[in-house]
């Protein structure tokens, strides 16, 4: 009898003893926080409170331009330093509210992936709603957190490259697109 069931308990012996499921995930999941830690001080050190009033100032100078240009046709060239105003503005407009949600998603990010860590670490069985923790559930969560981590981290590059590109210079593209409306307006008509 003691044979028949020994290559079980061999078996059983074996699975306890070997790699926990999960563990091939280990090494990119702990790289992920690691680069989600590094965006988060490049973010958190760049000039976030810049957005708003470069938005509110280039805002008001793309609306002064508009009053000024009722009417007024002008060709592309012409219209070249309002185009790049007006995209100014649009990089800028959204600043405040991407970086509030940015925020909060390097929090819930950084948080999910900690825990993936360690359930898988500690050889977790069930989550914390009572789902069966396997390794079909490891691998769909390390691929779930690591695709919203990748998502994060190019949410990131995009603010701080809209936030750069917003800012640096405006003051004379402002003032380029005011002195183009006020020698447009101020061209005789022709008879």
């Amino acid at each position: 009898m003691i044979l028949r069931i020994l290559p079980f308990i061999i078996a059983l012996l074996a699975a306890g003893c070997g790699p926990k499921p999960g563990a091939e995930h280990l090494p990119e999941l702990q790289a992920t926080l690691a680069a989600i830690d590094s965006a988060e001080a490049v973010f958190l050190a760049a000039p976030l409170d810049a957005a708003e009033p470069a938005f509110a100032k280039a805002d008001s100078a793309l609306r002064a331009v508009e009053t000024m240009m009722v009417g007024l046709v002008v060709n592309p060239q012409q219209g070249a330093p309002f185009s790049r105003l007006d995209e100014r503005c649009r990089m800028l407009r959204r600043q405040p509210g991407r970086h509030r949600r940015i925020e909060q998603e390097i929090d819930r990010t950084r948080r999910q992936v900690g825990h993936l860590i360690e359930a898988i670490v500690d050889g977790a069985k069930v989550d914390a709603e009572g789902t069966i923790i396997d390794t079909a559930y490891l691998n769909k969560a390390a691929e779930d957190e690591l695709r919203i981590a990748e998502h994060l981290l190019e949410e990131i590059d995009i603010a701080l490259d809209f936030l750069q590109r917003g800012t640096t210079g405006l003051d004379a593209v402002i003032a380029r697109a005011d002195s183009t409306a006020r020698a447009l307006t101020t061209i005789p008509a022709q008879l």
